[in-house]
């Protein structure tokens, strides 16, 4: 009897049921002349039996696509609490309030510099020291005003988004 060269294609096709009465003969009786095809088949037929049993879970209802469509309405976009927001907002009002009461007070008048002083001192190598001025009014202005824009953005995703969003759908 003739010898087939046997390829996983050709066993895949053995397993599907897509070889003639002829062809199904070879194959077994090479199969029973060697382990190494036997154990091969098997593999290829566990693999095969392994992915039809997945994919049929995988395969979604006929209505899947239109109740996971329906169902994002009723997801809420994560973001900030209403509770956390009032909060943080209360203590940035807070903040600023302070900071601003400090300014016109004059505490941030006066200019001031960091020092910086080399590491190690040596009798060779004489290390200018470096002085950089800044403007503590300046820095506290700033921080004031990042401050006011957090406030803005706190003030309308925790009060005038979820105002909004209720009277809309109210």
């Amino acid at each position: 009897m003739m010898k087939l060269p046997i390829t996983d294609e050709y066993l895949l096709r053995y397993l599907n049921g897509e070889l003639s009465a002829q062809e199904i003969l070879m194959l077994k009786n090479q199969v029973t002349d060697s382990n190494e095809l036997q154990q091969r088949l098997d593999e290829l037929h566990i693999i095969q039996t392994y992915l039809k049993q997945t994919s049929m879970l995988q395969n979604p209802g006929a209505n899947f696509t239109t109740s996971v469509m329906n169902g994002l309405d009723r997801v809420k976009a994560p973001g900030i609490s209403v509770k956390r927001g009032l909060i943080l907002l209360i203590g940035s009002i807070v903040a600023s309030g302070i900071a601003l009461g400090l300014l016109s007070l004059g505490a941030f008048d006066s200019s001031t510099s960091l020092l910086i002083e080399p590491a190690v001192q040596t009798k060779f190598i004489e290390v200018p020291k470096i002085s950089i001025p800044f403007n503590t009014k300046i820095l506290i202005n700033g921080i004031i005003f990042l401050n006011l824009g957090l406030l803005f953005v706190l003030l309308d995703r925790t009060i005038l988004k979820p105002l909004f969003q209720n009277k809309a759908t109210g």
